[in-house]
């Protein structure tokens, strides 16, 4: 996967009402298209607060609408949690699987012994 160093950003009314923010994330996509050559393999969203509305407007027409994984994060988090690595790292973990990433593939078998990896505990009646 090759990383655009160059996403397209635009900005949005975070008081539009629904339709009005479903309109921003059209035109979003659509600039995309126009820009990149073709559909987004994701769409981000960076949204002003916790409202619900805004969140299930934009999740709403990029999952049902165009057909696009997309991630919304609340823009306070990202600020107030900047040196969060764990934030981070969980956000970026929930964006590789919804591209189909993998987090970790073995290329060999690490043994071909079919015995369990858990020993039983001493006290176990097993």
């Amino acid at each position: 996967m090759v990383v655009d160093r160059q996403p397209v950003i635009t900005y949005g009314n975070p008081n539009a009402n629904t339709t009005g923010l479903q309109r921003l994330a059209e035109e979003l996509y659509q600039k995309v298209k126009q820009q990149k050559g073709g559909q987004p393999e994701l769409l981000m969203f960076i949204l002003k607060g916790r409202a619900s509305g805004i969140y299930e407007a934009v999740k709403q027409y990029a999952d049902t609408v165009v057909g696009v994984p997309s991630q919304a994060v609340d823009g306070m988090n990202v600020q107030r949690k900047g040196g969060d690595r764990s934030f981070h790292a969980n956000l970026l973990l929930k964006v590789n699987a919804k591209l189909g990433g993998t987090t970790v593939c073995l290329d060999a078998p690490i043994s071909t012994d079919q015995k369990p990896t858990v020993r039983p505990h001493p006290w176990s009646l097993v």
